[in-house]
């Protein structure tokens, strides 16, 4: 309509001229479509920004495609018999890159336009500053997931007219995000404007402008423990500025974005549409928990199992009776047919699958950064002897129990009482000796659903040390991918600084490591 509105406008103003009138010439001459304009909405993109990272976008299928169909089983969370090329490292490009592609359109639009919009106006100071820790979390998952990628020109084609941005260095990427992470929270002030109902994660809450800043010293936490191998002094300084700063260690601190089942693709939470919704992974007997999670919990008598599993066909949840499917198996017919493995129950649908009327609700929660991933990673900085409060023990107790705790967050009647709970440690004691192994296997539990994040601390710690496959025609020789794939068309599309990113960082294939990703 307004670009109607300019031809009409143009007309009168040529007949305008003609009469002498010079009235109204501001208004005419103002592109209502630009995103600086007076009737801009600074928190819309907020919301849109945050809705998206969650995977929400009618044409959106990186959540299925990276999430699900490769992480989720390349973590051994989940197993499956059929085409879901995670499960046995098949190498699907469309797949492997889908993060990419929609990351850039659907989030990194978004929060950009917010930042240029909203920077050095007194009105949106807190607003900004949110952006920024917005920012970070969209980028240090999409680094995390490729490596270099366009960050500094990123998100600037209305801007600054740049469309073919350079990549960047990861650990250039990360010295700027702990920049930005610092200086954000720093700036946030309770006194200042409030982010209201546009923001998703802290819902207009009271205390909304504090638990950002512990959002904040929190994704530095993370981001600092993801540089232990490769920079350990960094690490340290970091994850030490973090602690000292107040990172979120209460459930109710938790950050995570309630979803609404009625707004379709747009709206429900993205994982239960696709493992329990509209394409109901689970049911068509596509998706079954692992047999590696299946047996961590169960082992351990974790009061965890009877919330998160059931048997297919029965829809039973007694812990003794579960039977998790192991990765790597098909249904050709051959050695490798499911019929074949140990332990076999007869039929597929007679292994477990996840509860969806506890973990899979359309209007469940996604989680973002929780107290039980905080309390785990201060768990490893005490152990490396850094200071952050409290020894390893302490924090893996806390840990722990916020994991199990969690569940409630999910569905109200998942309780798992404090007596169970001091039952389960008391007989899963953390013995100093395995302290490496205890925190991070418990982090990828307790990271469940959030196979992104399983997968980049797997790949940091190497813990679970989990068993691969070795399927026929696999594309790594039967090691666990290292990172995804960058899209054929940016070879073309942006080709001088993909190649200066390939030749910077290695070949673009599953095995290539990440800048942190060391041995």
């Amino acid at each position: 309509m307004n670009r109607f509105k300019k031809i009409i406008c143009t007309s009168a103003l040529v007949s305008a001229i003609a009469l002498g009138c010079t009235k109204n010439f501001e208004e005419i001459n103002t592109d209502t479509n630009s995103v600086t304009a007076n009737n801009y909405v600074p928190g819309y993109n907020l919301t849109k920004a945050q809705l998206e990272y969650t995977g929400n976008n009618d044409f959106s299928y990186e959540t299925w495609r990276v999430n699900i169909i490769y992480l989720s089983m390349m973590m051994q969370q989940l197993a499956n018999t059929s085409w879901y090329s995670g499960d046995k490292y098949i190498q699907n490009d469309a797949f492997a890159s889908s993060y990419f592609d929609v990351a850039y359109r659907d989030q990194v639009k978004y929060v950009v336009d917010l930042l240029e919009i909203t920077r050095d106006n007194a009105l949106y100071a807190n607003l900004y500053q949110i952006g920024r820790i917005q920012k970070v979390m969209i980028f240090h998952r999409l680094t995390d997931i490729y490596g270099d990628v366009p960050y500094s020109q990123a998100g600037l084609g209305y801007h600054k007219r740049i469309f073919t941005p350079q990549y960047d260095a990861q650990k250039d990427i990360y010295t700027d995000l702990l920049k930005e992470l610092e200086q954000a929270a720093a700036a946030l002030d309770p006194a200042k404007d409030k982010p209201g109902a546009a923001d998703l994660i802290y819902r207009n809450g009271p205390n909304a402008i504090q638990q950002w800043k512990k959002l904040a010293y929190s994704m530095m936490l993370r981001i600092g423990m993801r540089m232990s191998k490769v920079d350990a002094a960094a690490a340290k300084t970091w994850v030490e500025k973090a602690a000292a700063g107040g990172v979120i260690t209460s459930v109710s601190d938790n950050a995570f974005i309630l979803h609404d089942a009625t707004g379709g693709r747009t709206t429900v939470n993205r994982n239960s549409n696709i493992l329990s919704g509209e394409w109901d992974a689970v049911t068509k007997n596509e998706t079954f928990l692992s047999r590696t999670f299946v047996d961590f919990f169960k082992t351990r008598n974790d009061p965890r199992l009877p919330f998160i599993s059931r048997i297919r066909s029965s829809g039973n949840t007694t812990p003794a009776s579960q039977i998790g499917l192991p990765n790597g198996y098909d249904q050709n017919g051959a050695a490798t047919d499911i019929s074949t493995a140990p332990g076999y129950p007869g039929a597929l649908a007679n292994y477990s699958t996840i509860r969806s009327d506890v973990f899979l609700k359309l209007a469940g929660p996604t989680f973002l950064v929780t107290a039980a991933q905080n309390e785990f990673l201060l768990a490893e900085a005490a152990k490396r002897g850094w200071t952050v409060g409290g020894n390893a023990t302490t924090h893996y107790n806390a840990g722990v129990t916020a994991a199990m705790q969690q569940y409630a967050q999910y569905d109200a009647g998942a309780i798992i009482d404090g007596a169970s709970i001091t039952a389960y440690l008391t007989a899963n004691p953390y013995v100093d000796a395995n302290g490496f192994e205890q925190i991070n296997t418990q982090y990828w539990a307790a990271s469940f659903l959030d196979w992104y994040e399983t997968w980049a601390n797997w790949r940091r710690s190497g813990f679970p040390a989990l068993v691969p496959v070795n399927y026929t025609g696999n594309a790594t020789g039967g090691k666990i991918p290292r990172r995804m794939l960058y899209p054929a068309a940016e070879s073309s599309a942006n080709a001088t600084n993909y190649a200066a990113a390939i030749s910077r960082q290695g070949a673009n294939t599953f095995l290539t490591p990440v800048w942190w990703d060391k041995p």
